[in-house]
């Protein structure tokens, strides 16, 4: 599901030196994995790459393409993450201090916007410091280039807007996709259209809503199950960008007795080619002492509406394309056993592509999960119908030690186009 771009980071220091000659300060390259290799994938850039713009003020930076002879803004932003690898999402200002980029924040960019190198003797390379990053595509070996620039004072971005969120419907739209959130936990998507590209229409809601259920022994004899609606959630946080949305709740589970409630932060990380979740996991003590055979399922059930195309399911580790029907199949009950951490669910509209990532710290394992049985009453709350509700069984958590933990479920959406068929890249 990944793609490799290869970056060459090449950091150049030009001036008005007296000679008028530039200089190569240090040069790198570097790995870097695209959440979703489609046509409006993202770089992000953090660390080592940026090195040249480590202390600078955020509001100083900006990037550049080359246009004609001279040099072309280009959208960006820059979010901040603290030393624990967490969105820095609400900042306080500090009057007379600038907020300054470190090692731990991510620049993000459109690798679209990536275009030919400057010439390092040009004019315009001699009147600017520049610092020059190359992304050499992988399968071309064709490089494109995009320059950032530390200015005096405050920059200007460009107008622009790849995704945005409208705070009344609590909704992220970008220009394939949109997702509305649940009003009562809002750490549940409730809500899911695509945008035809030959019409510009959206389609109607194809989601029926998130689930998520906790299933174990308590002490090793007593059945213990909570689902979501045993969670108390509020949304605590939004940053908005023109590329990115980060979006933050605060959730707890009730559990039994005077064991303190675990805590779990999600932040949607919403992008123009899809979204990331990922869960921030706290909990307070060793759940080995108390529970045992500890499974964690996290599925989209879907909108069965028989105005809607069809719907199929697809794996890498299975050879079966399963049509959702409503009801189970040998097909569908061997999908239960595969140990896996992919799959697809696609229709007329568009694909998703979803994968799971596991620290390699983290000591759970993945299994695929489905559920297609319309007459099946299940959890929460018993309610009948389950329709294609596929996701990720996760198994082992009674072996988590009570250090903080991050867990990323990422759903990459590809919209139908008129004449063209999905890219099954992750299948490969």
């Amino acid at each position: 599901m990944k793609t490799r771009l290869i970056l060459a980071v090449l950091v150049i220091i030009t001036g008005t030196f007296q000679e008028g000659r530039s200089a190569i300060l240090a040069g790198e390259t570097v790995q870097l994995d695209t959440v979703c290799p489609l046509p409006q994938q993202l770089a992000v850039l953090s660390g080592q790459p940026l090195s040249a713009l480590m202390g600078i003020p955020l509001q100083n930076i900006a990037l550049f393409r080359r246009s004609g002879s001279g040099l072309q803004p280009i959208i960006f932003q820059i979010d901040q993450k603290d030393q624990e690898d967490r969105y820095v999402l609400e900042v306080q200002a500090t009057p007379g201090k600038e907020q300054l980029l470190d090692q731990n924040d991510e620049l993000v960019f459109r690798i679209s916007d990536a275009g030919r190198r400057l010439n390092a003797s040009s004019e315009i390379a001699k009147l600017h410091t520049l610092i020059e990053i190359g992304i050499v595509e992988p399968v071309s070996q064709s490089t494109s280039w995009i320059y950032a620039m530390a200015a005096p004072g405050p920059v200007q971005q460009p107008k622009e807007e790849d995704i945005r969120y409208i705070k009344d419907l609590d909704r992220v739209q970008g220009s394939i996709y949109r997702v509305d959130f649940s009003d009562q936990q809002p750490f549940l998507i409730d809500a899911f259209s695509w945008k035809a590209e030959q019409t510009g229409s959206w389609s109607p809601n194809v989601a029926d809503t998130m689930e998520i259920e906790h299933r174990g022994k308590l002490f090793g004899l007593f059945p213990f199950l909570r689902t979501s609606m045993d969670y108390s959630s509020s949304l605590t946080a939004v940053k908005t960008g023109p590329l990115r949305i980060i979006r933050r709740t605060e959730n707890r589970v009730r559990i039994l007795w005077k064991l303190k409630t675990p805590a779990l932060y999600i932040d949607y990380v919403m992008m123009p080619d899809g979204f990331f979740m990922d869960s921030i996991i706290d909990i307070p003590f060793n759940i080995g002492l108390f529970f045992d055979r500890v499974d964690t399922i996290t599925t989209m059930n879907w909108n069965d509406s028989p105005d809607l195309p069809g719907l199929t399911i697809r794996s890498p580790y299975t050879t079966s394309e399963l049509p959702i029907d409503g009801h189970m199949s040998p097909e569908k009950h061997a999908f239960n056993t595969v140990a896996g951490d992919r799959f697809s669910v696609s229709s007329a509209y568009g694909s998703l592509y979803i994968q799971l990532d596991i620290p390699q710290d983290f000591p759970i394992e993945s299994w695929l999960y489905l559920n297609d049985a319309s007459n099946d009453a299940a959890p929460p709350g018993n309610r009948r119908g389950q329709f294609g509700n596929v996701g990720f069984r996760t198994t082992g958590w009674e072996k988590i030690n009570t250090e903080v933990h991050h867990l990323k479920i990422t759903a990459c959406v590809e919209t139908k186009r008129q004449g063209d068929s999905f890219r099954p890249f992750f299948l490969k």
